[in-house]
């Protein structure tokens, strides 16, 4: 079926050759009777092919473990091609099952996990910061949620004000040896710099406005800099 969309033989010996190469013409039905446009198809197929090449390199025809797939995605610097290649391996899952590997359910015992990776895509997509700058805010957010659970067991983050933030800052400094800025009322002390430039500049005795906000008050003053 792959000589449908595909004529050169060298394209077919490639495609058929890798950890998927023995599904391929079945892809290929998959496509033609879904009624994807032929163009449509040859990109789905072009995209398996792809990755196809990748986890024979790592798996050769051994079933395809989940952090094949994952380290492949990783390829991708971009959005748009990865989404495209996760969605056709999308595919190559319903057509070929029996090739991949069930993922094993993860147990995350990290109450935080849920919150620090909603925040991190909130860095990336809204206010646009490179990886490594997100590793120093995500740092000292972990810090935070830290800090505010230790000091205020069993209270909701919604209920954080300013003054949390100001206790966690000058914890923080009287940790660090830097005794110059804790009993300051303002946000001069630079663990919470980056406050101010990433747009949270919340006023004593005001609450957070979102929940994935609170960590930012936290966050490293080396962050700042890096914004990209």
């Amino acid at each position: 079926m792959l000589e449908f969309y595909f004529s050169y033989c060298g394209v077919l010996k490639r495609l058929r050759s890798g950890a998927l190469g023995g599904e391929m013409d079945r892809l290929a039905e998959h496509f033609f009777a879904l009624g994807y446009k032929r163009a449509s198809a040859k990109i789905y197929l072009s995209r398996i092919g792809r990755f196809s090449q990748f986890a024979a390199t790592r798996c050769g025809r051994m079933p395809i473990h989940q952090d094949v797939v994952d380290s492949y995605l990783c390829t991708f610097t971009t959005d748009s091609p990865r989404i495209g290649a996760a969605s056709a391996l999308g595919h190559a899952r319903r057509v070929a099952p029996e090739r991949f590997m069930a993922s094993a359910p993860r147990v995350d015992d990290d109450p935080d996990t849920p919150l620090l990776t909603s925040f991190s895509d909130y860095l990336r997509k809204v206010r646009g910061l490179e990886p490594k700058t997100r590793e120093g805010v995500l740092l000292g957010g972990r810090r935070f949620l830290d800090w505010f659970r230790h000091h205020h067991p069993g209270q909701n983050l919604e209920a954080l004000t300013a003054e949390h933030v100001l206790a966690a800052v000058a914890a923080s400094a009287v940790a660090i040896g830097d005794l110059r800025y804790p009993h300051r009322s303002n946000f001069s002390h630079p663990d919470i710099s980056s406050v101010f430039v990433l747009g949270w500049p919340p006023r004593p005795g005001s609450r957070a406005r979102r929940p994935q906000d609170a960590p930012l008050a936290f966050g490293s003053s080396t962050a700042a800099p890096c914004m990209g």
